[in-house]
């Protein structure tokens, strides 16, 4: 799996076990290093708070649109809006 697979799937975890939804990169982070990641810890933020979050400012920034910065250090999961049937 890609950094950006792991970051998703701890993020939904997260996401459900937070009262507003929200999370953390250092929360990602100590998931993902529960998980036995091997990913640096570096690489993971740098994948939230920039290539994965859709209002980052920056070189990569909002590369995916997986996430939104929703105040600082605090992030949310978009989830993609359902297909309509055409």
């Amino acid at each position: 799996m890609t950094c950006r697979d792991d970051i998703l799937a701890v993020a939904r975890i997260l996401a459900r076990q937070s009262a507003d939804g929200t999370f953390s990169s250092q929360e990602v982070v100590a998931a993902l290093r529960a998980r036995g990641t091997t990913h640096l810890d570096t690489t993971i933020r740098r994948h939230v708070a920039s290539e994965m979050c859709r209002n980052a400012v920056g070189a990569n920034a909002g590369k995916f649109h997986d996430l939104e910065r929703v105040e600082r250090g605090r992030f949310r999961l978009i989830e993609a809006a359902p297909k309509a049937n055409l």
